[in-house]
């Protein structure tokens, strides 16, 4: 069984390391810049985007340090406590400090986050877990964040994928990580002083996953290339009526401080259905302000809808109403980024051995039964079967495949 006190972290049973996360409201300067560095700079972004935020434990003594939660990128990349940022106080949720850590291996200088810093072999821990001589980037001058970054996209290297590390040392039996959240994560806070804020937690649970946190099908959904999580859906729908060739986009499904992102037919759609037209001084569509449109992200077998309501700015006495904190992508645009807001509504699974992705509609209960993933993906049906045109078989949802039960402790 492994524990932190430190970190308050809880564990189903052997071979499932689970930690919460929380949500954490950010500002558009850290927004530009985590969208820059997936070299996305289009759409109506604006203040009121979320990140998970995780703590880690970092050297030895151990220091507490803030970290993004990022499945948009890989590797682990903190501010450095004597760097240029953090000596200006630009490094506003925590930094470490090398000198002050016996477990600090030095290997070489390097160059990432639009900055210079030191890359080393350090002790790392998070969720009760603790992976030795794991690489660890440190800035020296700037890093483009006031966070520190960690990714958890796939990588074979067990010193650079944290996930990769726990399989490596036996602590969990594959390379595969879940998140689940326990409600979903709205624009609430945007609209509301931080004494009222919605604190949603989200658990990510290394090597398992909570088999009561979702209901209908679990789809499994080819990633396009290892080491990212791009993934094909079966395209955008409004009021029921598919929205025609939103299926030749890809969806990330990014923790990192992003906003949902839609496509302009999609939005197209959205308007004709809720009594809107374009606004050529907003440059955008517009609906009723007083409509609740919904688009429904189309995965084969299951299917999450997207209350836009949230994102309609209803700040003028007028009828037809504008959208805020929602990417509005081109119609040609390959990749559409999606933050917490539809995250939070889906059930994931991310596979970085298979390069799969399975997605499910989140089930928001208090009954939990934690299982360790040691095989197969259970309860998984193939998004290719759905493109093959093969029907869901009457009441399937689950498969006899390599699981474990574990116990809730």
């Amino acid at each position: 069984m492994i524990f932190s006190n430190l970190l308050l972290a809880s564990v189903a049973a052997a071979g499932v390391v689970h930690l919460p996360l929380s949500a954490r409201q950010v500002d558009p300067s850290f927004t530009k810049s985590m969208l820059q560095k997936r070299g996305v700079f289009h759409g109506n972004t604006a203040q009121g985007e979320v990140f998970y935020i995780a703590d880690l434990e970092l050297g030895t003594p151990a220091q507490k340090v803030a970290v993004c939660f990022d499945t948009g990128s890989g590797h682990l990349w903190v501010p450095g406590k004597n760097s240029t940022d953090c000596l200006q106080g630009l490094c506003r949720e925590g930094q470490f400090d090398i000198s002050a850590s016996s477990s600090w291996r030095y290997k070489a200088e390097g160059a990432n986050w639009y900055g210079h810093g030191l890359n080393g072999n350090e002790t790392v821990s998070y969720a009760g877990a603790t992976l030795e001589n794991f690489n660890l980037y440190v800035s020296t001058d700037t890093m483009n964040n006031d966070i520190g970054i960690f990714g958890q996209s796939a990588d074979k290297d067990p010193e650079l994928s944290f996930v990769q590390g726990l399989a490596a040392a036996k602590k969990i039996s594959r390379a595969v990580y879940s998140i689940v959240s326990d409600d979903a994560i709205t624009t609430f806070n945007v609209h509301h002083s931080p004494d009222d804020w919605i604190q949603t937690k989200t658990n990510v649970y290394y090597g398992g996953y909570d088999s009561a946190k979702y209901e209908g099908p679990l789809v499994s959904i080819d990633v396009d290339h290892y080491g990212g999580y791009a993934m094909p859906f079966a395209g955008f729908s409004v009021n029921g009526e598919h929205v025609p060739n939103t299926e030749k986009h890809q969806l990330v499904l990014d923790t990192g401080g992003i906003n949902p992102t839609v496509s302009n037919a999609t939005m197209k759609a959205v308007a004709a259905h809720n009594g809107g037209k374009w606004d050529s001084v907003a440059n955008q569509w517009a609906v009723s302000c007083r409509s609740q449109p919904v688009v429904t992200y189309d995965f084969g077998y299951t299917s999450i809808d997207l209350n836009l309501t949230q994102f309609i700015d209803r700040s003028a006495d007028v009828e037809l109403c504008n959208f805020q904190f929602l990417n509005i992508a081109s119609d040609n645009d390959q990749v559409l980024l999606q933050g917490p807001q539809i995250i939070s509504k889906a059930f994931l699974i991310y596979d970085n051995d298979r390069n799969q992705i399975h997605i499910a509609r989140a089930k928001y209960t208090s009954d939990s039964k934690v299982e360790e993933i040691t095989g197969d993906i259970p309860g998984a049906v193939l998004f290719s079967d759905f493109l093959a045109g093969k029907p869901l078989s009457s009441g399937q949802k689950a498969s006899t495949l390599s699981v474990k039960a574990t116990s809730s402790a």
